[in-house]
């Protein structure tokens, strides 16, 4: 098998895709691909926080088991599951093309194509593998050594995205979003992988709060709670500085997003730790 001739029908088949757009192929052509990627970042990841907050609020009902049993059996159809793994698509891109920039700012790797290509691949792998086993139905997975295994891999890319950044002199917070994003990115789409190879582990309400009772899985989850809404604030706040002129305005969504943020993260943390 030609594994060179399929790559570039891939390829083909994607450019294509993109092609459809004339704004798209306006701003490849005039901006070029990286910066229609950076926009793409900052729209998916304007999505995934409204996520977020939907999820944490559907998580919410876990302090009335009926009821949040109730909500579950609403959502248990196919468009839901449908739109389950649609959602998949901005938490992959997401995450891969954050490599990328991590890879591009950091670690000088300067072949923008060729992780341009390695992003779109990779996740339209991710999204295809995590369908088929949607379909699969209920899988075996140990919950310890799944979520161990995320927690190793997400220290170990922190830890080297921090070692390398950190002695730089950019600003303290810039330097934590880029560790909290090499944290995030096994972890995130992690989860996502973990929530859909079986059924119950995302939607039984006894299976849920079994999974969460854990001391370990309090800890994994407290941790991932924090990175997860000071890497959405600060992405936000970002986009507001790119965005916003005027600097009393900039000051004052900035510390809005901060609140939210900060309020969203308590309730995530509390909900944790009352099960």
């Amino acid at each position: 098998m030609d594994i060179s001739l399929q790559k570039r029908r891939v390829e083909t088949y994607v450019a294509g895709l993109m092609g459809q757009s004339e704004k798209l192929i306006y701003y490849g052509q005039s901006r070029g691909w990286g910066f229609v990627m950076t926009w793409a970042h900052k729209v998916t990841g304007l999505m995934l926080v409204l996520y977020m907050f939907f999820h944490i609020f559907t998580l919410s009902g876990l302090y009335d088991p009926a009821g949040f049993a109730s909500k579950m059996r609403f959502f248990d159809n196919f468009l839901f599951g449908f739109l389950e793994w649609t959602l998949a698509v901005p938490v992959i891109f997401h995450a891969l093309n954050g490599t990328r920039l991590i890879l591009y700012e950091i670690f000088r790797v300067r072949d923008d194509a060729l992780m341009i290509r390695w992003v779109l691949l990779l996740s339209a792998l991710y999204v295809l593998t995590l369908g088929l086993f949607m379909l699969m139905g209920n899988q075996q997975v140990s919950v310890g050594v799944f979520w161990l295994t995320a927690a190793i891999a997400s220290t170990i890319t922190a830890v080297i995205v921090y070692q390398k950044v950190w002695p730089t002199k950019n600003m303290v917070w810039w330097k934590l979003q880029r560790v909290s994003g090499a944290f995030l990115l096994p972890m995130v789409s992690g989860h996502m992988f973990f929530m859909h190879l079986s059924y119950k582990m995302g939607h039984d309400v006894d299976t849920i709060m079994a999974r969460m009772s854990g001391i370990g899985m309090k800890l994994v989850d407290i941790v991932f709670v924090i990175t997860v809404f000071f890497h959405a604030g600060f992405g936000v706040h970002t986009i507001i500085v790119d965005y916003i002129e005027d600097r009393h305005a900039r000051l004052g969504l900035s510390a809005l997003t901060a609140l939210i943020m900060t309020v969203f993260a308590y309730a995530g943390v509390k909900l944790v730790f009352s099960i």
